[in-house]
């Protein structure tokens, strides 16, 4: 991946569990899609798929973002 330009939002973030003070939290991060920009060709438009567990491994918190990232040079 290339340089992040701009956070372009977020989509389905849920948070399925409370957070409470001394948790310990561990998050996550898969390449979910990756796509041609077609305004810039020198980036791309790529969809993170974020999810977070505490230490009983509930989920407490998943989204994908969407962010434009400069390719690499050719």
């Amino acid at each position: 991946l290339g340089t992040l330009v701009a956070n372009l939002g977020y989509d389905k973030l849920v948070m399925p569990s409370p957070v409470f003070i001394g948790d310990t939290l561990r998050a996550s991060t898969t390449i979910a899609d990756i796509k041609d920009s077609k305004s810039r060709p020198q980036a791309g438009i790529v969809t993170f798929a974020h999810e977070m567990h505490n230490q009983r491994d509930q989920v407490v918190c998943k989204c994908l973002r969407m962010a434009l990232v400069k390719r690499r040079p050719q």
